[in-house]
């Protein structure tokens, strides 16, 4: 194919898809600030359930302390995607939420199969393992939005 200034046009592959489905500098710095409120949630979610798990001394203001902390990093989270999301520009914004849909919906199967399967006798289910298939599951429903959409 050849584009407009006589070169050859390629088809984008898949990162240059992604790219070029991120939206505008605006949608970047946005997202840019989730993922660095996400991120300070995921380390302090780690370290304080490390903390919590292999030191009984702590006093019990301190464990409250510990524990709260991870959640005041989620709150900050949503806040920042929720003003990603409303300011972000319609593709971006579509594309995230077809990756939230497959994302809930994933996770929504998942769990009720799995509560089905424990009937006949496999392991019960923690909490943990369906918040993983919804995040994974958001990330593959948006990667196949943004391939859809390149």
């Amino acid at each position: 194919m050849i584009d407009s200034h006589g070169g050859k046009n390629e088809p984008a592959g898949f990162w240059q898809a992604v790219k070029a489905c991120s939206g505008t500098a605006a949608d970047r710095r946005n997202q840019y600030r989730f993922v660095a409120w996400l991120s300070g949630w995921g380390v302090t979610f780690v370290g304080a359930s490390w903390l919590l798990q292999n030191n009984e001394n702590f006093g019990q203001a301190l464990a409250w302390s510990i524990a709260i902390l991870p959640n005041l990093f989620s709150v900050a989270a949503l806040i920042a995607y929720l003003k990603f999301l409303r300011e972000a520009d319609e593709l971006v914004r579509r594309i995230q939420l077809e990756g939230l849909a497959f994302g809930f919906g994933a996770g929504v199967i998942f769990a009720m199969a799995y509560f089905t399967l424990e009937h006949i006798g496999v392991p019960k289910l923690t909490g943990d393992r369906t918040i993983f298939v919804m995040m994974m599951g958001w990330v593959v429903g948006q990667l196949a939005a943004t391939w859809r959409y390149r």
